[in-house]
């Protein structure tokens, strides 16, 4: 029997999925949860109380010669972390060194051509920092997987305005004077016409920016 799980923070439908035993896109791609895929468009950028249906496993039945020794291989469910780093006039810092820190776990190499780094990590992925050149001295950020609110979202638009550097604010879902500046800002560097936050020129010039 189908079940409803409700989003909390943090949560992205890998993780759920994850959790609940399931590949992601089968939970996306559920009949029953049509009306969440139409309203958030995006997989991994739910709204804390949003619901998922979850259905029922239906398990999976393989014949075989007896006697005979069989191979099966189980697929990996591993995601895709991209991010990449820019200079303060905006030139990608190509080729540096970096170090990856995901739930306790680290790794280390180096950032492309274009200054992202590219790697993947597990779907229930929570807290991370990835820092940038000897000791993080070119780059350093802390990751929160999973916290990033739909742009429809006042909370969506703060977190994203922040990543850009335009928001210097606390992303609490609340508008204040200081995101009204960011909105402007931005919209004058991207020169388009939105103000607001509601205006669609600006919610989709932001994700594209924002790259998510």
């Amino acid at each position: 029997m189908a079940e409803d799980y409700t989003v909390e923070q943090g949560d992205s439908m890998s993780s759920i999925a994850y959790e609940h035993g399931f590949f992601w896109e089968t939970l996306w791609h559920y009949a029953a949860n049509a009306e969440l895929k139409r309203l958030r468009k995006r997989p991994n950028i739910l709204k804390p109380g949003d619901l998922v249906v979850i259905p029922p496993i239906q398990p999976k039945e393989e014949s075989g010669a007896t006697e005979k020794r069989h191979t099966f291989k189980r697929k990996g469910v591993p995601e895709k972390f991209n991010l990449q780093f820019l200079d303060y006039e905006g030139k990608p810092l190509a080729d540096e060194p970096y170090l990856l820190i995901i739930d306790g776990s680290s790794s280390k190499g180096h950032l492309d051509g274009e200054g992202w780094i590219r790697v993947a990590i597990p779907p229930a992925a929570c807290l991370g920092r990835v820092e940038v050149g000897v000791e993080g001295k070119l780059a350093a950020c802390t990751l929160n997987f999973g916290h990033l609110d739909p742009v429809a979202e006042i909370s969506g638009v703060q977190a994203r305005l922040q990543n850009l550097g335009y928001y210097e604010g606390e992303v609490d879902g609340a508008n204040n004077e200081l995101l009204a500046q960011a909105v402007q800002a931005f919209c004058k560097d991207e020169e388009i016409p939105g103000k607001t936050l509601s205006d669609a020129a600006f919610q989709k010039k932001l994700e594209e920016v924002h790259k998510c």
